[in-house]
């Protein structure tokens, strides 16, 4: 049987988006090329003309995975005259509801072979993606809710505590709809993170 032609509106997106399907259905195992193209209904030689290899289309998964997120984390920490505590709770609970209603995928924008030596694309999609995090905690730091210090670093600490509690979530340890066990983590982090006499922390 012939391969079927290349005609597509945007395949890249759509390759994309079968592409998170099949690694919420499969992990990144069940991820290939053939298939994918097979799903978007174009030749198998059709998606190398958007990705060269399986690696490279993990990498787009990647950052547009990020990009998601970041989208995410933006909404839920947008200044609109909330309290600085209560922002850190919305962006708290918004975190583990996207990395528990994506578990794959949080799993591979996590693996370390995408937090060393990224590419351009890919550093700026983290940067991008983690920027609410980083912002949320200079105007902590400004309004005197947080410690002044490293904004990155504090930013860093903030999404650590986020990633752990979606980590236990994803693993069964906590129930991820207990929005008050998530709340009540952020204002623990909050009451670590306030100024104190000692230190920066």
């Amino acid at each position: 049987m012939p391969d079927r032609p290349y005609h597509h509106g945007d395949l890249r997106a759509a390759l994309l988006s079968e592409a998170g399907a099949a690694l919420r259905r499969g992990g990144v195992e069940g991820l290939s090329l053939r298939e994918l193209a097979r799903a978007a209904g174009v030749s198998h030689g059709a998606p190398r003309r958007h990705f060269e290899d399986k690696a490279a289309l993990l990498e787009a998964l990647v950052a547009d995975g990020l990009r998601r997120l970041g989208a995410v984390l933006q909404d839920a920490a947008t200044p609109d005259g909330r309290p600085f505590g209560t922002v850190l709770q919305d962006l708290a609970v918004a975190y583990v509801r996207f990395a528990t209603e994506n578990p794959a995928l949080v799993d591979l924008m996590s693996a370390s072979r995408y937090l060393a030596d990224a590419s351009d694309e890919l550093a700026a999609a983290r940067d991008e993606s983690f920027a609410p995090v980083r912002r949320l905690a200079e105007r902590g730091q400004a309004a005197g809710d947080l410690a002044r210090g490293d904004a990155r670093r504090v930013g860093t600490l903030m999404f650590a505590t986020l990633h752990g509690l979606a980590t236990m979530a994803n693993n069964g340890m906590i129930d991820p709809l207990d929005d008050d066990l998530i709340r009540g983590a952020a204002d623990s982090l909050v009451t670590g993170l306030a100024p104190t006499a000692g230190g920066p922390y």
